[in-house]
């Protein structure tokens, strides 16, 4: 967790903006982007993504909501919206994507310090289910390729299970590849030649 994070900071709010600053910076966090406006906000994080964004529902240019969904497109950022509690339903739209807290207006200091704090230790977990996800596709994806490859080592070897993928994974030592790679191989060889 950053404890001395960058964060951006888009607030429509000409009286609240330098006030939350000023409270981020006594926080020690870096804030090199203050602005009122959504796009400023999108462009810089694409520039440079910060550890942090946070936003307030109005911006001059568009919905704060809508630019933190923006800025999290490619890539997630962390965020937390700024709110008045009559606008509680635009708010529990933006905490179905990646902004995972809000304040409500006038923010406290006693109110954002640990609001940053759950929101990078959620990020972390959602960081963390996002990698696993991702492993667990690809490990599904090199099985679902492997049998494959194996049925068709079986079928023109006259092999065992057993035997195939070992073959198998011997063609992927001696080619020093993985073996996912080796099965497409295998198994794209065989339906070009069946075609």
């Amino acid at each position: 967790m950053n404890e001395n994070a960058t964060i951006y900071l888009a607030i429509g709010c000409e009286e609240s903006r330098p006030v939350i600053e000023q409270m981020l910076k006594s926080l020690n966090h870096k804030v090199p982007v203050v602005t009122d406006s959504g796009m400023r906000l999108i462009h810089a994080s694409a520039e440079k993504k910060p550890d942090l964004l946070i936003s307030g529902i109005h911006l001059s240019d568009m919905a704060g909501i809508d630019a933190l969904i923006e800025c999290g497109k490619v890539d997630p950022v962390p965020s937390i919206i700024i709110s008045n509690t009559a606008e509680y339903d635009k708010v529990r739209k933006a905490m179905e994507d990646h902004v995972m807290a809000f304040l409500t207006e006038p923010v406290a200091m006693a109110d954002l310090k640990p609001a940053i704090f759950l929101v990078q230790k959620r990020f972390e977990q959602f960081e963390e289910l996002r990698k696993e996800n991702a492993e667990l596709k690809m490990a599904l994806e090199t099985r679902k390729w492997v049998e494959r490859a194996k049925g068709i080592i079986m079928k023109s070897k006259d092999v065992d299970e057993e035997t195939a993928f070992r073959e198998l994974r011997r063609m992927a030592n001696d080619r020093r590849a993985k073996m996912l790679d080796v099965a497409k191989v295998i198994v794209e060889g065989a339906e070009l030649l069946e075609s």
